[in-house]
C-alpha cells in the first residue's frame, strides 16, 4: 500500500560504505510516513502510480528520495553489516551470493502467490470444463454435440486441468516441507544442513514461481478462447480471472529475473557433481546429478504408448533432460568466459534456450516429483484418476520440451514425437468422462466463482439468459436512437 497507508518499506538499495566500495544490493527497513498521520518524511515524494490493468485493491506507488538518511540500525544484517566505524563485514566470501541470499527472506510471499494462482487455475478451467460440457456445436445431420467431445477441445483444455490438480498437490506438499524447516528453525531446533536447505528451497521457489504463474497466465487465456466469444463477457469472469492474476508474473521478482536464481544454485550443483565433490540437496531435488554420466547415456526405446504412460518414464525423461540442459548451459557459459567475458556478460550470453529453460524444466521435474510422492499417499480409489492426471500433465510437459529431447540425442527419427503426443491424445480421451468431476473437486462455490458460464448445476443457457435479462437496460432502447432513425416521426 506503498501509494496510500504504507508508514515503512524494505527496500533494496546499492551498499555503499565510507571508503567508496560498493557492495551490491542490500535490504534496508525505511520509514517513509509518521504512523500516527499518514504524512510523508521530509525528504522523501510519495505518491500512487494510478489505476492499473487489475489488482487495483492494492494502492502501488513510487518514491523519490532526496538527502534522505535512516539509521546504521535499518541495514538488514543477517547476511552483511557495517560497523560504526564503516568497515563491511559479511558472512559470505563470495559478493554474488550475498544478494540471493538477502532474497531468500522472499521465499515465503513467493509461495503464496503459487497458492493464489492454484485456486486461480482451479477457477479457470472449471468455467471452461463445465461450459464445454453443456454447450452444443455443430455435430453430424441433426444432432449437435458437446464440445467436450471434440479431441481438439480436449487437448486444449485437458493438460490445463491436469496442471491444476498436480499444481495443487505439488504447492501443498511444498509448502509443508518449507513450513516445517521455518518452525523448526525459529524454535531453536536443530536443522541439519539448515544453510544448504533454505538455499536449496530458494532455488525451488525462483524456479516454480515463474512456472506456476506463466502457466496459470496461459491457462487463463486457453479456457477464455475455449468459451469463445461467451468467455469475452464480463459476466464470464475469465478476463478479471486473467488479469487479475497477470500482475503475478513480474510481482514479487519479475519471472525472468528470478528464474535466474535457481539457475546460479543449479550450476554449482552440476559443478560439484562433474568435480566429484558431494551435491547440497537436504531435500534431494538433484541428488541424480551424482549418476549424470549415466542419466546421459540414455536414449528412447519405447515402441509403445503406455510404455511411456508411467512414472518412470516421466521421472527418467526430465533426469535425462536436466543433466543435459545443465551440461549445454556450463559449457556455452565457459565458452562466454573464454572469450574474455566478464561473469556477468558471459551469463547474460547464455540465458536464451539454456539458462531459462534449465530452470523450467527444473520446476517442471519439482512438480513431478513431489506430487507423485504424494499421490502415492492418496486414498486407493483417487489414485487411478490422479495418476492419469500426473501421466497426462507429464507428457504434456514433455511435449513442450521434443526440441531439446532430439538435439540432445535421446530421441531419434520419429517415434519420440509420434508416441508421445498419441499418449497424450489418448489420456485425454481416456479423461473425458471423468473430467468435469475432477473440476467439480477443483472449483470453489458458485459465489466465489462468480462466473454465468461455470455455475455447478449444470444449466447453462437458463443462467445466460437470466444474466442477460438482468443487465439494466438489457430491453430498451439506446438513448441516442433517434440519432440513427432521421426518418423517425415519434
Amino acid at each position: 500500500m506503498l501509494g496510500r497507508t504504507c508508514t515503512h518499506t524494505l527496500l533494496f538499495a546499492q551498499l555503499i560504505t565510507p571508503d567508496g566500495t560498493n557492495h551490491g544490493l542490500h535490504g534496508f527497513v525505511v520509514p517513509i510516513r509518521n504512523p500516527d498521520t499518514l504524512e510523508t518524511y521530509p525528504g522523501l515524494i510519495v505518491g500512487d502510480m494510478g489505476e492499473k490493468i487489475g489488482v487495483n485493491g492494492i494502492d502501488n506507488g513510487f518514491i523519490m528520495f532526496n538527502q534522505y538518511r535512516i539509521p546504521r540500525d535499518n541495514l538488514l544484517n543477517r547476511t552483511a553489516d557495517v560497523t560504526e566505524d564503516g568497515v563491511y563485514e559479511s558472512s559470505f566470501s563470495e559478493p554474488s551470493r550475498i544478494l540471493g541470499a538477502a532474497l531468500e527472506n522472499l521465499s515465503a510471499g513467493r509461495i503464496g502467490i503459487m497458492q493464489e494462482s492454484c485456486h486461480t487455475i482451479s477457477s479457470a478451467v472449471a468455467i471452461a470444463v463445465r461450459y464445454a460440457a453443456t454447450r452444443s456445436q455443430f455435430g453430424e445431420r441433426d444432432r449437435e454435440i458437446p464440445l467436450i467431445e471434440y479431441e481438439l477441445h480436449q487437448w486444449r483444455l485437458f493438460g490445463y486441468v491436469a496442471t491444476a490438480v498436480v499444481f495443487r498437490i505439488y504447492i501443498e506438499s511444498f509448502t509443508r516441507v518449507y513450513l516445517n524447516i521455518v518452525e523448526k528453525s525459529n524454535a531453536g531446533l536443530k536443522v541439519d544442513n539448515l544453510s544448504e536447505a533454505v538455499s536449496e528451497i530458494h532455488a525451488m521457489v525462483s524456479s516454480s514461481k515463474p512456472l506456476l504463474t506463466w502457466t496459470v497466465l496461459e491457462a487463463a487465456q486457453q479456457c477464455r478462447e475455449a468459451c469463445g466469444g461467451h468467455g469475452y463477457l464480463k459476466c464470464a469472469n475469465l478476463g478479471d480471472l486473467r488479469s487479475h492474476h497477470e500482475a503475478t508474473v513480474t510481482y514479487e521478482g519479475d519471472n525472468s529475473v528470478l528464474s535466474q536464481q535457481a539457475g546460479n544454485w543449479l550450476l554449482r550443483q552440476y559443478t560439484a557433481a562433474r568435480q566429484g565433490n558431494a551435491v547440497d540437496s537436504p531435500l534431494g531435488t538433484v541428488g541424480f546429478l551424482a549418476d549424470g554420466h549415466r542419466w546421459l547415456a540414455d536414449t528412447f526405446r519405447c515402441t509403445t504408448t503406455d510404455q511411456l504412460k508411467t512414472p518412470q518414464f516421466i521421472t527418467s525423461t526430465y533426469k535425462w533432460l536436466l543433466c543435459w540442459l545443465l551440461k549445454e548451459t556450463q559449457e556455452k557459459y565457459e565458452s562466454e568466459m573464454s572469450k574474455g567475458l566478464s561473469k556477468f556478460q558471459a551469463k547474460t550470453k547464455s540465458q536464451v534456450y539454456r539458462w531459462k529453460t534449465l530452470t523450467r524444466v527444473y520446476a517442471e521435474y519439482l512438480v513431478i516429483i513431489f506430487s507423485l510422492e504424494s499421490i502415492e499417499k492418496k486414498e486407493r480409489e483417487l489414485q487411478p484418476v490422479l495418476y492419469k492426471l500426473f501421466t497426462l500433465y507429464g507428457l504434456w510437459s514433455l511435449d513442450k520440451h521434443l526440441v531439446e529431447l532430439y538435439q540432445g540425442g535421446f530421441g531419434s527419427g520419429e517415434a519420440l514425437a509420434r508416441l508421445l503426443r498419441s499418449a497424450v491424445l489418448e489420456l485425454c480421451g481416456d479423461l473425458k468422462g471423468e473430467v468435469v468431476t475432477v473440476v467439480d473437486a477443483l472449483a470453489p462455490t458458485d459465489f466465489v466463482l462468480n462466473s454465468v458460464l461455470g455455475k455447478s448445476d449444470g444449466n447453462l443457457y437458463q443462467n445466460m439468459q437470466k444474466a442477460f435479462f438482468n443487465n439494466p437496460g438489457v430491453f430498451e432502447r439506446a438513448p441516442w436512437w433517434r440519432e440513427v432513425v432521421p426518418s423517425s416521426k415519434l
